[in-house]
């Protein structure tokens, strides 16, 4: 093979393998979902908001703590900036309009729990409780606060975690049967687990 034959065989072969693939903007987060979202609890005095979110993430074991980006010009955020607890909530679909709604208005501007009729559920570690409609919640006490961006990561610890016995085995999980945990797409798109499969 002359060397202008090989330049033509990897011309027409790095022109095959990356049409496969679309360059898409890089800050299109949206392909790292679905995720679950959820809806956080955030507050003190008394006075409580709720919002939904997708960003949450387990960060350790030991100690049990996980991460929560918050956009910094949301009203949640001052909440967690001051009072530094919050309650991480797991939602099924019977939600979802409520998701919606708790993502895309501002508690600057409205009591959005009174709004949505959420029932509150008291927490025993925290001042912020947790919500009754749950599938579950976590309780979330700050313990240091990253600005990346435009958002601020919050590292908390799980000081309580409180599931629902019928949709939870501690040994397992979720019971993907019963409890199908709300996740979000993009925009209003959402959805849940369909199905259960075991690699070999």
């Amino acid at each position: 093979m002359n060397a202008k034959t090989f330049s033509f065989l990897s011309s027409t072969l790095f022109t095959w393998v990356y049409s496969m693939f679309q360059t898409i903007s890089r800050d299109d987060y949206r392909v790292l979902h679905p995720r679950p979202v959820y809806l956080i609890v955030s507050g003190g005095e008394g006075k409580y908001n709720v919002m939904a979110a997708s960003w949450v993430t387990p960060l350790s074991e030991e100690p049990s703590r996980l991460g929560l980006a918050i956009d910094r010009e949301s009203y949640t955020y001052e909440l967690i900036h001051k009072y530094r607890e919050f309650t991480v909530n797991v939602v099924d679909p019977s939600l979802v309009n409520k998701v919606w709604y708790a993502g895309t208005r501002s508690g600057r501007r409205e009591d959005k729990i009174k709004s949505l009729e959420l029932k509150l559920y008291p927490s025993s570690k925290i001042s912020v409780p947790g919500l009754l409609e749950a599938l579950a919640f976590i309780e979330c006490r700050v313990v240091d606060e990253v600005h990346v961006g435009e958002v601020a990561l919050f590292i908390a610890d799980m000081v309580e975690i409180h599931v629902k016995p019928e949709y939870y085995d501690q040994r397992r999980g979720w019971n993907l049967r019963k409890a199908q945990v709300l996740m979000h797409i993009s925009g209003k798109a959402f959805s849940y687990p369909a199905r259960i499969i075991y690699a070999k």
